[in-house]
């Protein structure tokens, strides 16, 4: 791994302070990553433990990360909006790492929440790539959202979900690849697997090296 720089920082989200840690790689490749994750409202920050072993295998393959909190997290407590809003934090985000860095491409990584703010996010501003673990059809339709938007979203993607999630049912992944017109190999069933990943983040961090290798 090459050198890495982290520091932490704060940008502005429709009038919201938000935090985060930016962690950035001294290497030529120029590409970035912003990390979402759980539901605010339910416990999820910046230091979950799924957000932070994505960030150790994107900085093992010279990609640096931005991990933030979304509004409604303990370091931002006021301004929960749904997905709506947390979509709009995530534009900010990568804003401020195209602005911050001399990071010229972005990738979107998403878990739960999380995932689905992602998808949702990278009809907006297209990214580099998405990945999305355990995401779900009900918060992506949020307000009405229509869902056949999501066929227009064409950069690479890798999807996980858990088999045995008892939050998110795992029939979420399959809908969402017919919906993005992913091929079977995009979308990834975890045997054994609950919403939590105690089992299967090497699994996730190995599949996911191969596909950040095949861009």
């Amino acid at each position: 791994m090459n050198h890495l720089r982290t520091e932490s920082v704060e940008f502005s989200s429709e009038g919201f302070k938000l935090q985060g840690i930016l962690t950035f790689v001294d290497s030529p490749n120029q590409f970035g990553v912003v990390i979402l994750h759980p539901h605010p409202l339910l416990g999820g920050d910046m230091d979950n433990h799924v957000v932070r072993s994505l960030e150790r295998v994107f900085l093992e393959e010279n990609f640096s990360t931005l991990r933030f909190d979304f509004r409604g997290a303990s370091t931002s407590p006021q301004g929960y909006s749904g997905v709506k809003g947390a979509v709009t934090d995530t534009l900010s985000a990568i804003k401020y790492m195209l602005t911050s860095t001399n990071i010229s491409e972005i990738g979107i990584v998403g878990y739960s929440f999380g995932a689905s703010t992602a998808i949702r996010a990278a009809l907006l501003n297209p990214p580099r790539f998405l990945v999305a673990l355990s995401a779900s059809i009900d918060l992506i339709l949020e307000r009405g959202f229509d869902a056949g938007q999501l066929s227009n979203i064409k950069c690479p993607i890798l999807m996980f979900h858990g088999d045995s999630d008892r939050m998110i049912s795992p029939n979420d992944l399959s809908m969402l690849g017919e919906m993005l017109r992913l091929e079977e190999k995009d979308t990834v069933l975890l045997e054994r697997e609950g919403h939590f990943y105690q089992r299967s983040l090497p699994t996730v961090s190995d599949t996911l090296r191969i596909f950040l290798a095949n861009l």
